[in-house]
């Protein structure tokens, strides 16, 4: 019997129907690693959402919409930057730090000059923070993972070193001024914090799919050495990406601080792990090259709704932390299995196929 022969179904069994032609097109096109890249997280954040008012009775309400809307923004405009080095087959485990300094030195710039001084210095130290992490990857040779895991040390540090005397606050009787309102104004219904997170996809989308650099960002990503032949200066790429992450966590500590209203070495800790989760878990490959802002944006609001869900129903904070540490080991494992059914045609896997019997001898 040859291999591409079989037995006949027995007796009253029904032989599955072949696929028609449109059907076997399709799945020689897609992948079901493809298409969960693009679209998975979106259809469990409709899930989720769908289900949410059965786990908390008040997550329906306008205010409660603002809320999760505005707490996910400082997340979902560092995760955008955050694609960018994942699809170049780095990261910047640093974001942390940097936004805690950023958030103090910005909170010192507004009390030395009010709220223009406040957004020059938050742009101007988080652009620093990537310079210098840029600077060791490339000039220096250190691997990013041990130059921005140190670097999280350093500018926590710092920030602990700025606020020793005790955090650095927004007085309360700021609360009607320009800098506070960065955080807390709403723009028909829509809290400012995330329509700038809006933006920020938006001008990342058009960064990758109509500039140079984004192309060469992916194409390093996909293949460094084919990159290389082509001439691309991988310094020069490494250094755009984490100065923009760096732009990035600088345009996050305005939405953050501004609502927040208090700053020291510890805000946000763990701040790096849930922004890599949520760049994983949304689509983008560990190891490069493939990756889709809409899957981080979907997954940077499922984030932000079960964090909601979590702190709605009362569990402690130190459970939340579990519930972090299990979504990371999700989005690696769903890493993996993406990679293992990229490949296009992997639909026709799942498709009975029509078999055919030998011929007599």
């Amino acid at each position: 019997m040859t291999s591409d022969t079989a037995l006949p179904p027995a007796p009253g069994a029904q032989a599955p129907a072949p696929a028609t032609g449109t059907q076997r097109r399709w799945v020689r096109q897609h992948s079901i690693g493809a298409l969960w890249e693009t679209w998975g997280i979106t259809a469990v954040l409709v899930i989720l959402l769908a289900a949410s008012p059965l786990l908390s009775s008040d997550f329906l309400t306008v205010a409660n919409f603002q809320s999760v809307l505005r707490e996910s923004a400082y997340l979902g405009i560092v995760a955008a930057a955050m694609t960018l080095a994942v699809m170049n087959g780095t990261f910047d485990l640093s974001v942390g730090g940097q936004l805690a300094l950023v958030s103090v030195t910005t909170l010192m710039g507004y009390a030395a000059g009010g709220t223009g001084l406040a957004v020059v210095v938050a742009l101007l130290t988080g652009v620093a923070c990537g310079a210098v992490n840029g600077a060791l990857v490339t000039a220096m040779r250190v691997p990013p993972f041990v130059a921005t895991l140190g670097m999280l040390f350093v500018f926590r540090g710092i920030a602990y070193v700025l606020t020793q005397h005790g955090p650095k606050t927004l007085p309360y009787s700021e609360i009607g001024s320009p800098f506070v309102k960065i955080g807390g104004l709403n723009i028909a219904g829509i809290p400012l914090p995330f329509l700038i997170m809006v933006a920020c996809y938006g001008v990342t989308w058009v960064l990758l799919r109509r500039t140079a650099t984004g192309r060469r960002i992916v194409a390093f990503g996909s293949s460094p050495e084919a990159a290389r032949f082509c001439g691309i200066s991988v310094h020069r790429i490494r250094m755009f990406i984490f100065v923009v992450i760096g732009f990035s966590v600088g345009i996050a500590a305005l939405t953050y601080i501004s609502r927040v209203w208090t700053a020291d070495g510890a805000a946000q800790d763990g701040f790096e792990l849930r922004v890599i989760a949520a760049v994983v878990l949304g689509g983008t490959s560990l190891k490069g090259g493939k990756g889709t802002l809409i899957g981080t944006f979907s997954a940077v609001l499922l984030v932000g709704v079960l964090n909601d869900l979590l702190v709605s129903r009362g569990v402690d904070a130190s459970y939340q932390r579990v519930v972090l540490g299990c979504v990371l080991i999700t989005a690696l494992a769903i890493d993996g299995f993406r990679t293992r059914f990229a490949v296009p045609g992997s639909f026709a896997r799942l498709l009975p196929t029509q078999r055919r019997e030998a011929p007599a001898p």
